[in-house]
């Protein structure tokens, strides 16, 4: 049952190679509250109650990754309410030997004080020797858990673009790729427009367009163009020097829209944003547009 339930948490690749733009999904039915689930701590002994996340329905993502939807995200973790211990998998016995220092250390238990599950379950997966595509991707998330909370969401962030600079380079895995979307994202959102567009243009953005025009129809074609107009958008939101954590830019089209229709409170670029959505072009999709026809035109010439 635990592995059922974290199998989010430990399946990396799923949220971030899933990054073309999401179909509106249909209305779903509130979800039932699931029952709590009666847990054992395998450090210590101590038993103890989980109450797991309903399940819900997402329409697509922010910049960040935190999903759309009707839900609460990230997922709950369970926790050992004596020593804090994050069960962010089932641990085998040898697992168990390694990790009881680990949460008995004074670095461990300091953390409890201000830093979030997912923070935690990221400190104990880098101390257990996960690859950064498993523990980044709980650092991630644990910017969702910091909304709200200006410094402690800028460290995370910052410990993201970081760290993922230190995971080696994986041109060909739309993983990585993913990542170090998530941390262009992450040093734009920080007011770092310069280190945000370095790192952005180091991405292979020509070699997967060229990926995506050959097998158009294929799901890693589809992640592949989704990434390229995110990468887009980004470019677009650097240049204005745009540090917001939820541009309409990065938006699904169905969240855009519902806060287009509620236009009070929006500010000047998100109207302009809203009268182009509603033109049926907003000023990415013109320059995504226009770059393909410059393609298509430069192809033309070639074959002459």
């Amino acid at each position: 049952m635990l592995r059922m339930l974290l199998v989010g948490l430990l399946a990396a690749s799923a949220p971030l190679a899933a990054a073309a733009p999401a179909k509106p999904a249909k209305a779903a039915k509130p979800a039932g509250t699931p029952a709590p689930l009666p847990m054992k701590c395998p450090i210590g002994g101590g038993d103890f109650s989980f109450q797991p996340t309903a399940s819900s329905s997402v329409w697509g993502t922010r910049g960040d990754g935190r999903p759309y939807g009707n839900g609460h995200y990230p997922l709950a973790l369970p926790e050992c309410p004596d020593n804090g211990l994050i069960l962010y998998k089932e641990y085998a016995p040898e697992e168990v030997a390694k990790l009881e220092p680990l949460v008995a250390s004074e670095e461990y238990q300091g953390l409890r004080l201000l830093d979030t599950p997912y923070y935690r379950a990221y400190w104990l997966m880098k101390a257990m020797g996960l690859p950064p595509e498993r523990h980044l991707w709980a650092l991630l998330q644990a910017s969702w858990e910091a909304d709200g909370k200006p410094l402690l969401r800028n460290r995370y962030l910052a410990e993201l673009a970081e760290e993922s600079a230190k995971a080696p380079a994986a041109p060909a895995s739309l993983n990585w790729i993913g990542m170090e979307g998530r941390a262009v994202n992450a040093l734009r959102e920080l007011g770092r427009f310069d280190e945000a567009l370095a790192r952005l243009d180091k991405i292979p953005l020509d070699a997967m367009k060229s990926g995506a025009s050959a097998t158009p129809s294929t799901d890693e074609s589809r992640s592949k163009r989704g990434w390229i107009e995110y990468f887009d958008a980004q470019r677009l939101l650097i240049a204005r020097q745009d540090a917001s954590s939820e541009p309409f830019e990065l938006m699904p089209k169905r969240e855009a829209t519902a806060r287009c229709a509620k236009p009070r409170g929006l500010d000047a670029r998100q109207k302009e944003y809203c009268a182009a959505l509603a033109a049926g072009e907003t000023e990415a999709e013109k320059a995504q547009r226009e770059a393909a026809e410059l393609e298509t035109i430069g192809k033309k010439a070639v074959g002459r």
